[in-house]
């Protein structure tokens, strides 16, 4: 048996598009009576891999939450268009599209074994204080996630 702490339970970033690479397996919970995933879950799993790439970013939520910060989800756009179903082995890919001083976009497909799109998500993720006001996103925080990101994507606003 594989030594726990290698599986990779975050995922990865790929080095070439840049993107965080998330897999899961559609459980049973996750269906319908058909078998079919019930929608909100695609939303749930695109925030699983939001989480886990911060994490794999070096961005501790938990620290942030502690200093009184955190990152809200302050819009979210979802195009259905194909279902996943009970057993398929899925992929969240989530690219950050731009960066603002307060905010950040973006884009996460949901993808099935054979790299057929299943869903298309645009998320507006605004730093926050705990009490919902909008804040500049820390320096280390943004060169994090600067770090992520396509050159081409670099001209991001301060």
């Amino acid at each position: 048996m594989n030594n726990r702490n290698d599986i990779p339970l975050d995922g990865w970033i790929d080095a070439e598009t840049c993107a965080h690479i998330y897999p899961l397996k559609v459980q049973y919970e996750d269906t319908d009576a058909g078998g079919v995933v019930y929608h909100a879950n695609y939303l749930n799993y695109a925030e699983r891999a939001r989480s886990a790439g911060f994490t794999l970013m070096d961005i501790d939520q938990r620290q942030r939450l502690s200093d009184g910060k955190a990152f809200v989800v302050a819009g979210l756009d979802i195009r259905y268009h194909k279902p996943a179903r009970l057993g398929d082995i899925l992929t969240v890919v989530t690219k950050t599209e731009r960066m603002t001083g307060a905010q950040v976009i973006l884009n996460q497909q949901v993808l099935s074994a054979d790299d057929l799109n299943l869903a298309t998500l645009t998320v507006k993720v605004v730093y926050a204080t705990l009490d919902g006001r909008p804040i500049r996103l820390d320096k280390d925080v943004k060169n994090k996630i600067l770090a992520t990101m396509p050159p081409q994507n670099h001209d991001i606003q301060h």
